[in-house]
């Protein structure tokens, strides 16, 4: 045993300094431009070996980030938030926006471990999205595009999936037809499952894909030249190398890049600590933590407040009144480091085309009395007590957040003399409890893997309405989806979020906080904080 330990020990020191060899050399001899931070090896750590690297099924953040620097889609992010062009080269929408007609061009190659596979065409594209609809493949993505001409009949079995709506005119120009407009249709292009699919390669993978190196190709800024993984070992790697075709057109800056898979959640910041990695994500800031040179980046990703039971009916006044006596003046004392008090719902990092959405338009604060809501305190304190004998309670997932708690039920029991039982629970009874409904109001955190308002305001609706409830709400929302013009759609945004704030019906406490941490000569990294998926495309370093 001790023998085992003391070898794995010195495999680690080993890969170290293997790493450290690789950068110096990248960085001492690989540039392609004197001092343009080119030429460079980074390396990172992921958390967890990637499930899968098929675009159209992957869903955890260790394949996102190794596929966002193996793909290029239609359109693509770039590292100021922008929709840009990716293999296609302009587009042309119809006036009814039914229709989507993209020319490609003519220079973005695949290439796998094996050498270049040759130029990606429309046809890619097209035997891509079809596969997100066959029923063998059950992609977790059908839902997301089932504005598609054809999608939804196809979902119901009325449909074969190759009656969905996209085709190739030619190699180099693809159509889209919709059944329905949406304007979040670009948006989509940039994300995992519209990346292309190359079907020689796919079917001589033999239901491999995506599973190994051998049978992961790439039409992007790297590909994978080594994907090294025991479970049982300490030495797992991905290698990825720089698409040269690709780069000729689009300029890729570093050499190489290194992922070191780790299964403790803790051993990136152990890595970066060790200079072994150069940047990484981290939910605290941790600044201090570190010895040289380091900046970090924080943004507003997720949305923690209170809901309440779907189930229970609860009067909307209750509600109402609730939620405008939580003081969030005072809870910027007691605010845990990583998180934002939050005076609306949309957090402060999406954007709507070009400008982020929160700095157009800031949060309206509904934490305040007025003579109607003083009028309202009698009846509504009664109609709690007629109504929940029993008293009511608020579900905590643990007691790390007895602080906010306790800050807001000591507020109610001032303002609204109501006692509110605080039920602090581990996670598996929390979720449980969650589910069942064995609860009044939760403290409760709300996500989204997009970068996108829409479907952030989406999420939220989905979780705080029943089907019914949620219907004039999501209406409102999804008349965005017919607009094209980004300041008409930030107002219905606006709107939709400032109705769920009105009515009570979400109490928004906090915004989570993320933050990418990465070294001071380290520039132009790109990173989706909702999806932490990093881009290393542009990313450069400088001596």
């Amino acid at each position: 045993m001790k023998l085992t330990l003391y070898l794995r020990k010195i495999n680690t020191i080993i890969l170290v300094m293997l790493l450290l060899m690789m950068t110096f050399a990248a960085t001492g001899c690989g540039n392609d431009e004197e001092d343009d931070g080119s030429g460079y090896s980074f390396t990172c750590t992921l958390h967890e070996n990637p499930q899968n690297l098929d675009p159209q099924l992957a869903t955890d953040k260790s394949s996102l980030t190794v596929i966002k620097n193996m793909f290029t889609g239609l359109m693509t992010v770039g590292t100021n938030g922008k929709i840009e062009y990716g293999v296609a080269k302009s587009y042309e929408v119809s006036d009814d926006g039914l229709k989507y007609t993209f020319v490609l061009r003519d220079n973005c190659h695949w290439h796998s471990s094996a050498g270049p596979e040759g130029l990606v065409t429309a046809h890619d594209f097209v035997y891509a999205f079809k596969r997100i609809f066959d029923p063998v493949m059950r992609s977790p993505y059908a839902e997301k595009f089932s504005f598609l001409q054809n999608a939804k009949s196809i979902m119901d079995g009325n449909m074969e999936f190759t009656e969905l709506g996209v085709y190739a005119v030619n190699n180099t120009e693809l159509v889209f037809c919709l059944d329905e407009p949406n304007s979040e249709f670009l948006y989509l292009l940039t994300t995992s499952p519209a990346m292309p699919c190359n079907k020689r390669f796919f079917e001589g993978t033999k239901a491999r894909y995506g599973l190994d190196d051998e049978s992961v190709i790439s039409n992007g800024a790297f590909y994978i030249s080594q994907w090294a993984y025991d479970p049982y070992g300490s030495d797992n790697l991905i290698y990825m190398k720089r698409n040269y075709e690709n780069s000729a057109n689009d300029r890729v800056y570093p050499y190489m890049l290194t992922f070191i898979i780790e299964r403790d959640s803790a051993a990136a910041a152990e890595n970066f600590t060790a200079s072994v990695t150069d940047c990484f994500v981290s939910e605290t800031a941790q600044k201090k933590s570190f010895m040289g040179a380091i900046d970090v980046k924080s943004y507003e990703t997720t949305s923690y407040g209170i809901i309440f039971n779907k189930n229970l009916n609860i009067d909307s006044d209750i509600k109402k009144m609730l939620s405008l006596t939580v003081d969030r003046k005072g809870l910027e004392s007691v605010a845990p480091e990583n998180f934002k008090v939050a005076y609306g719902i949309i957090p402060g990092s999406l954007y709507v085309g070009d400008n982020v959405f929160r700095e157009q338009y800031p949060a309206i604060s509904y934490d305040f009395y007025s003579a109607d809501t003083e009028e309202m305190l009698p009846d509504v304190v009664d109609r709690i007590n007629r109504d929940y004998p029993d008293g009511v309670n608020i579900l905590v997932m643990n007691k790390s957040e007895a602080g906010v708690i306790g800050k807001i039920v000591d507020d109610w029991q001032d303002e609204l003399g109501i006692y509110v039982r605080t039920d602090y629970v581990e996670e598996d009874e929390y979720y449980s409890r969650l589910e069942v409904g064995e609860y009044f109001m939760a403290f409760a955190e709300i996500s989204s893997d997009d970068s996108s308002v829409y479907y952030y305001l989406r999420n939220v609706i989905d979780e705080i309405y029943n089907e019914d409830d949620a219907y004039e709400t999501k209406s409102l929302l999804d008349t965005s989806l017919s607009c094209i013009r980004d300041d008409i759609k930030c107002e219905i945004y606006r709107d939709a979020e400032n109705a769920v704030m009105e009515a009570g019906d979400y109490i928004p406490l906090f915004y989570r906080k993320l933050f990418l941490i990465y070294r001071k000569n380290v520039s132009d990294l790109g990173f989706n904080p909702f999806s932490e998926q990093l881009d290393f495309e542009k990313a450069k370093y400088f001596k």
